[in-house]
């Protein structure tokens, strides 16, 4: 009879532990659900949506904050899969149809039109989204709305789904540890002992724990291998200003000029063809224009009077004010390399052919300047591992045979012409 009641016990014991296991499962699939955006598993490729997702959306979202559009991560969470195709293929047809949220969306960025995307297929716009939903390293979205703005910019790889597993497997191991100090105190009244609170039993299992030389050393090794992770990115992440914007003096959109009036980047940078820096331009350059056009499209007269401000134009008379002391505009860097590395614009420009989005992004897309690509040491070594040099440009064309013949190989890369050597970039 004892022995039957034991069992019976332990029996039922079991039986909860399984309940608790069956609800950890599906806790865990909901939460899995909620990750994917609501959505279920989206049918797309994170890794080329990543590749659209940079060419197409990168100069106004972030996955991770608002830019000129909304942040990106969770956007599947707050619109439909159905929703987010019409919009980013054609947003106005979809306003123009009266549906509610588009124009919503429209109103709240301030009627930021947003270009369509025709030639993006179904799958494409998938792929897109299956990225914002992965990331490069997930953060919160900041702010709500749907998806505004033409074509975005560093954040902790994975974070919010290793917390979220973490917290489940804590409380796993709790709802365990609990059942099985209700077995023990099942026993123990079977036995006519007194039962013991769960307080006292954690209270000793940490005790004998604590005392344990084998948990402490597993335990100083977990905590050893997270600090130094943490560190190791911490260092990696020095220097690394991609996705950098700020504030300028004087707020000048590289959307209008570059790209609504197609000026080239060459006519105000025109250093990057003539030399190692690419200039930034003088005021005296800005009025070549804004003698004659004294408002603008965004901004009215506000941001063009600056301008006058620093060279003494006056825009009654139309003319200089004598005498006046001119000073000039404290733009703020964007883009700065360590002293260590050298770089030449006129080498790239004029020699490899590259054009100037090749990286610093689609410019003429951004309302406000940012760092588009990582400028690391290892971005520039891939680049050089996978450009095939022009030997049209006159520089490279009685070398070209001889590479072809050493390597032999059609293809030959600014690695192969000393692209990766110490001291072509550190001097």
């Amino acid at each position: 009879m004892y022995r039957n009641d034991i069992m019976r016990s332990m029996k039922t014991c079991f039986n909860r532990l399984n309940a608790m296991l069956l609800i950890v499962f599906m806790v865990m699939s909901g939460l899995s659900l909620v990750a994917q955006g609501g959505n279920g598993d989206l049918p797309g490729d994170p890794d080329a949506g990543k590749k659209l997702f940079n060419a197409q959306c990168a100069a106004c979202h972030k996955l991770d904050k608002r830019l000129v559009g909304p942040a990106m991560a969770g956007i599947t969470e707050r619109r439909s899969t159905e929703w987010l195709i019409k919009w980013i293929r054609n947003n106005a047809e979809l306003r123009a149809s009266g549906d509610k949220d588009a124009i919503a969306v429209y109103e709240e960025y301030n009627r930021s039109a947003m270009p369509a995307f025709p030639l993006l297929s179904d799958q494409d716009i998938l792929d897109i989204l299956a990225y914002t939903i992965v990331g490069d390293k997930p953060a919160a979205p900041a702010g709500d709305a749907g998806v505004v703005a033409t074509g975005t910019a560093p954040s902790d790889q994975g974070s919010g789904v290793n917390i979220w597993i973490l917290a489940l497997l804590s409380a796993f191991l709790l709802i365990h540890l609990l059942i099985l100090i209700k077995i023990k105190n099942t026993l123990r009244i079977l036995k006519g002992e007194e039962p013991t609170s769960a307080f006292e039993d954690l209270s000793k299992g940490v005790q004998v724990a604590v005392k344990n030389r084998k948990v402490i050393m597993v335990s100083t090794i977990i905590l050893s291998v997270f600090l130094l992770k943490e560190l190791y990115w911490g260092l990696m992440s020095i220097g690394v200003e991609q996705g950098y914007m700020p504030e300028q003096p004087i707020a000048f959109s590289h959307k209008i000029h570059a790209g609504d009036n197609g000026i080239d980047c060459k006519y105000c940078h025109y250093g990057a063809e003539k030399g190692k820096h690419s200039n930034i331009p003088s005021a005296a350059l800005c009025m070549n224009c804004h003698t004659y056009i004294q408002e603008g499209p965004k901004y009215g007269t506000q941001e063009i009077d600056k301008i006058y401000a620093a060279v003494g134009f006056d825009r009654e008379t139309n003319s200089y004010i004598p005498g006046y002391d001119q000073r000039p505009v404290k733009w703020i860097r964007v883009h700065n390399l360590p002293d260590l590395a050298y770089f030449n614009h006129a080498q790239h420009v004029n020699v490899a052919g590259l054009e100037c989005q090749t990286c610093h992004g689609p410019v003429e897309e951004m309302e406000v300047l940012y760092q588009h690509s990582e400028l690391t040491m290892g971005w520039c070594i891939d680049c050089h591992r996978q450009t095939e040099i022009n030997v049209d440009n006159g520089y490279y064309k009685d070398l070209h045979d001889k590479l072809k013949e050493k390597y032999k190989t059609q293809k030959v890369t600014a690695e192969m012409i000393g692209g990766l050597e110490c001291g072509k970039c550190h001097y």
